[in-house]
């Protein structure tokens, strides 16, 4: 388990990558934004979001889905072996939301995983939290939590991220905040809650840990190679 201090979006999706790529165990990594970003799903264009604060940092994520306004949030990526999940997709997005389900409980938040909507890769909506689809986490406010998956040579990258408080871009969305004051305390017990949950979930024994080295260097390298270039952004 990695829990990061929050960093710039290219870093941010460098470290995902390198992970997906050199993990040597299943990983799950808990961060932040900082600066706030934005980042597209990797099959959107970049011209559908001209209309964005020309100083707004985008990035372009490995993963599908709609766009997320990253502000004040707990992203997680868990970095594992295809086969630690069920095969189907949706099965998948169950079993890891169910868990986050259980983590928001023990801080005192309660929402629910959306049974209806088709998961895809190539959304219609523009922005993630939008429009709820199967497997996304709602309250009476809307929708909670929202991910995305990328599957590599049997290997798989959940990203998902958790709203503490609404961010500019999509105001429209639900967040810790409507049910409790996400106070340091309350995001220190949401951390700790999704790592033993996410344990449970995938039959597992958490530890913390460190970047390796080779890890560094390759998200060093994609940060600056790809996901920092703006040919990369642009490129749809």
């Amino acid at each position: 388990m990695l829990t990061d201090a929050p960093g710039d979006a290219a870093r941010n999706m460098a470290v995902d990558a390198a992970l997906l790529e050199l993990a040597a165990t299943p990983t799950l990594r808990l961060y932040g934004w900082s600066p706030h970003a934005v980042s597209l799903g990797y099959f959107q264009s970049l011209a559908a979001f001209d209309d964005l604060p020309k100083a707004t940092p985008i990035v372009r994520r490995t993963t599908g889905g709609g766009a997320i306004h990253h502000g004040d949030e707990l992203t997680f990526s868990l970095a594992l072996d295809a086969a630690l999940l069920p095969a189907d997709v949706a099965s998948s997005y169950a079993l890891l939301h169910d868990a986050v389900v259980r983590a928001l409980d023990e801080i005192g938040v309660s929402c629910r995983r959306a049974t209806d909507g088709q998961l895809s890769a190539r959304p219609a909506d523009r922005w993630c939290f939008e429009h709820p689809v199967q497997g996304d986490l709602l309250t009476d406010a809307g929708k909670l939590c929202g991910s995305a998956q990328r599957r590599q040579r049997r290997r798989v990258l959940h990203h998902g991220s958790l709203v503490l408080r609404r961010p500019a871009h999509t105001p429209s969305v639900a967040a810790v905040e409507d049910q409790v004051e996400p106070s340091e305390q309350v995001r220190r017990g949401l951390r700790a809650a999704l790592v033993r949950e996410f344990a449970a979930a995938l039959g597992l024994r958490p530890s913390h840990g460190e970047l390796s080295e080779a890890e560094r260097e390759r998200a060093h390298a994609r940060a600056q190679d790809v996901y920092g270039a703006a040919a990369h952004t642009a490129r749809r």
